[in-house]
């Protein structure tokens, strides 16, 4: 290993260091409590470092999304790879949606600051601010080959468009995850309790409704 690959390595290891120090704040006390003082100390670095690396929270929290989207890609993109019918993969992706988001409420959270702060000068500054739309476009994009490969081995009806039906399912879904997350990390988020509705059943019955919907029927 030469000497520019090597001090390349060494950064790339010094910014998943970060990365996973902001993570473990994150689930310790919030998004909102993230600073980036406590950051640098878990790290075991100077502050100074650390913006080296971020140049601002934003950026941080930045860095924490493209991380997530890609994970979350890689649990996507895999589906495709299944022996699966195109609508048994639309349900292996929405399955591994929640199950992203249950498994790392922290990458969640950084996904949902996305949504709130992608506007801010702070965030258009961020290179990850386009990393994180182009993961978002691939995901999309595997949700809209799941739905073409249904229609071609017959078990999702043709008659619909598959960008059109990919975006509904995508919106969709994310409706359901948000509230599978609110009521698993939110203490205040009470709403399934009080109906006596589990996420287990929220989620199956979210799923049966979708697969109804969009499957192909025999005439």
């Amino acid at each position: 290993m030469g000497t520019l690959e090597r001090k390349e390595r060494e950064r790339e290891i010094k910014r998943a260091n970060m990365l996973e120090a902001a993570e473990a704040l994150i689930l310790q006390k919030g998004l909102e409590h993230l600073n980036m003082d406590e950051v640098a100390e878990k790290a075991e670095v100077s502050k100074g470092s650390l913006y080296l690396y971020f140049n601002s929270k934003t950026d941080l929290v930045l860095g924490i999304c493209h991380k997530a989207s890609s994970l979350m890609n890689e649990m996507t993109t895999k589906v495709l790879t299944e022996d699966k019918s195109g609508l048994e993969m639309v349900y292996q992706i929405g399955i591994n949606y929640l199950k992203f988001a249950s498994e790392h409420p922290e990458f969640y959270r950084a996904m949902r600051f996305l949504e709130n702060y992608k506007d801010t000068e702070q965030a258009k500054s961020s290179d990850y601010l386009s990393l994180c739309g182009e993961n978002r476009q691939e995901s999309f994009r595997v949700m809209v080959r799941a739905i073409q490969i249904g229609m071609q081995d017959g078990s999702i009806n043709s008659s619909y468009n598959a960008e059109e039906l990919a975006l509904l399912l995508w919106s969709t879904s994310h409706g359901v995850v948000n509230m599978a997350y609110m009521h698993q990390n939110t203490e205040h988020f009470k709403l399934m309790d009080n109906l006596g509705i589990s996420l287990e059943i929220m989620f199956n019955g979210y799923m049966k409704l979708i697969g109804q919907g969009i499957e192909a029927r025999e005439c």
